[in-house]
Parts: structure tokens; sequence; C-alpha cells
């Protein structure tokens, strides 16, 4: 268990009604994907995380732009080395599209949300999981200059390497993605803003100033700055 798991249990404990974003993110990717659904997973690289839903259904793609990466992937059936903005796929092939910690790196957001609504099906849903442009743990970030995010990722959240690429939160509000999706021809379904206390949890002290921080979080009127979205959108008919 890494250090950010270990604080997520013991945050949990805390607060039997709190689920962390991946297990939320997982959990409506679950409630979308049955036998014949065909499933894109953009940004997929070597994760298993989704494996167990993935069992359900043999129409599995996936891409990822690391070749390195992507080819330690044994759970998508079908994988292919390509960037978001142009999909090796035909129009209106798939059912869902989702995608994992992938908006935060987007060069241009519009360009994959139109890649993304062409191989919808029509009535196909996107899933996403990214982080919330408003809050501080953002702003920690963008004060660390790209070139260091691989240092400092896999030391502190015991990612491999290649895991981390340049953040830029073009698209990380609910507004701007509500804007973009919807001018696209897409409906939201659900935007979920979901705190989670452990990105600066490195010791007991800062794990308790960080539960006061969500606690503060939980205001309406700063609500919105919660540390993570977890948006479903559908293709409109």
């Amino acid at each position: 268990m890494n250090r950010q798991e270990y604080w997520r249990e013991r945050y949990k404990q805390l607060h039997p009604a709190w689920d962390s974003s991946p297990i939320v993110y997982k959990r409506i990717i679950g409630e979308n994907v049955g036998p014949a659904t065909r499933i894109l997973d953009i940004g997929c690289g070597h994760t298993d995380f989704l494996a167990d839903i993935y069992t359900r259904t043999p129409f599995t793609y996936g891409v990822d732009p690391d070749a390195q990466t992507l080819a330690k992937n044994n759970v998508i059936r079908t994988t292919a080395v390509a960037n978001a903005e142009k999909l090796p796929f035909e129009n209106a092939f798939f059912d869902v599209v989702v995608l994992a910690w992938v908006l935060e790196h987007l060069e241009d957001p519009e360009a994959v949300f139109r890649e993304i609504h062409r191989v919808l099906k029509p009535g196909g849903t996107v899933i996403f999981l990214t982080p919330n442009t408003w809050n501080y743990n953002v702003w920690i970030i963008r004060l660390i200059p790209n070139i260091f995010h691989d240092f400092f990722t896999r030391r502190l959240y015991d990612r491999q390497e290649h895991d981390t690429f340049p953040t830029r939160y073009r698209i990380n509000s609910p507004r701007r993605i509500e804007r973009l999706l919807t001018g696209i021809g897409f409906t939201r379904d659900r935007m979920i803003l979901n705190g989670d206390p452990t990105y600066i949890s490195f010791g007991s002290l800062l794990f308790r100033a960080a539960c006061c921080v969500e606690r503060l979080l939980d205001l309406p009127i700063v609500r919105g700055a919660k540390v993570h979205l977890i948006g479903q959108y559908r293709k409109n008919e």
C-alpha cells in the first residue's frame, strides 16, 4: 500500500460515506458496460485498474501515445499507439469512451472531444476523471515546472517512470467543460465534484490539516473548488 492509499483508507474510516474519486469513476463506468459494449480507453497506459469491468465485454480498445507503456497493458484486447486528437477508428463505433487523468494534459481539448463525438454512437457516453483547476492542489502543482513533475510524482505517489506528461489545465473546470461539450453536441448526465485530502498528507499533521480544508470545501460557497471532477456526458441522438 502506498502513502496515498494509506491516507485514503484513514479518511474513509472517518467518513464512511466518502469514496475516492477513482472508485466513483469506476462505479460510473461499470453502470454503462455490458456484454456487448464497445469501450475505448483514451490514455489507458499500462494500468489494470478497470480490469474487472473489461472482463464483461470482449470489445475493449485502448489508445496511448507512449508505445513503451502501452506494451505493458495486458487487460485491453485491442490497443493502438495514437493521440486523442486523431483516433484510428471509424465514425459511430463506440458505446463508451473513458479518460482518467487525461483532460489536464490536453493541448487542444476541443479537437479531442470532437474526435470522441465522432467515434461515439448516437446516445453513447463519455466518462472522465480529472483535477479541478480551482483546487489548491492544482495551484501547488502549477508552481512546480513540468520538467520536475515526473521526479516528484514517482517519489511522492509511487508512480512509474513515463506515467507523467506536461499539465496544461485548459479545460479543467465545470464551466469550461460544460461550455465546450454542449457546444460540440453532448448533454451532461452528471458532474461530480469530489474531495480528497491525501495529496498533501505526508504525515498525520498534514493529514489533519487537509481534512480541515475538506470540511471548509463542503461549504456551498466554495464547494466548486473540490479537487476532482468526475463527469459523464452523452452524445445527442
